[in-house]
Parts: structure tokens; C-alpha cells; sequence
């Protein structure tokens, strides 16, 4: 393959068993994973010509959420937004 960059890198055992993991539970294999989550860290909008805001904004409306983010990824939204609604109710209950 011509646009892919073969490499070999280290990972700490728990991180590749945490990416192993989530590459089972999101049913690809573990290279596949590894692209996935580096792609969602280094997003790359492409918007093609002639495409305008609204039709953007429509597009994204009717998109689910899985269609946007892995099972994983939701997940650790899930918890960030708790951790944060948290931590904003004991900062509003402290004088």
C-alpha cells in the first residue's frame, strides 16, 4: 500500500491491552483501532465545493451519534460530562 506508512512502535502493556480491548468490542482489528482513534485526534474536514453551511448543519442533524463516535468513545464522553456536571454542583453548593 502507497499511502500507508508501515512502522513499528512500543506501547505500554496496559495500553495495548486497553486498545486490544476496544478493538474487540468495536469488532476490527487492532490496526484498525489504532487508525480510528489517531483519526479522531487528527480530524481531517474535507467539505467539497459548493457545499454551504446549512446543508452542513442539516447533514449533521440527522446523523446519530454512533455514526459520529466508537462505542468507546462515547463512553468516556459519558463519563467526562459526569465528572464535569459533578464537579459544577459541588462548586455551586460551596459558598
Amino acid at each position: 500500500m502507497k499511502d500507508s506508512y508501515r512502522s513499528q512502535f512500543r506501547l505500554p502493556w496496559s495500553l495495548y491491552h486497553q486498545l486490544k480491548e476496544s478493538a474487540t468490542k468495536n469488532q476490527r482489528p487492532l490496526n484498525a483501532e489504532l487508525v480510528a482513534r489517531l483519526e479522531s485526534t487528527y480530524p481531517q474536514l474535507s467539505v467539497p465545493a459548493g457545499i454551504g453551511v446549512d446543508e452542513l448543519r442539516e447533514t449533521v442533524t440527522t446523523m446519530s451519534l454512533a455514526e459520529l463516535m466508537t462505542p468507546d468513545e462515547i463512553t468516556m464522553f459519558a463519563e467526562r460530562m459526569l465528572v464535569l456536571a459533578a464537579r459544577k454542583r459541588t462548586t455551586k453548593t460551596t459558598p
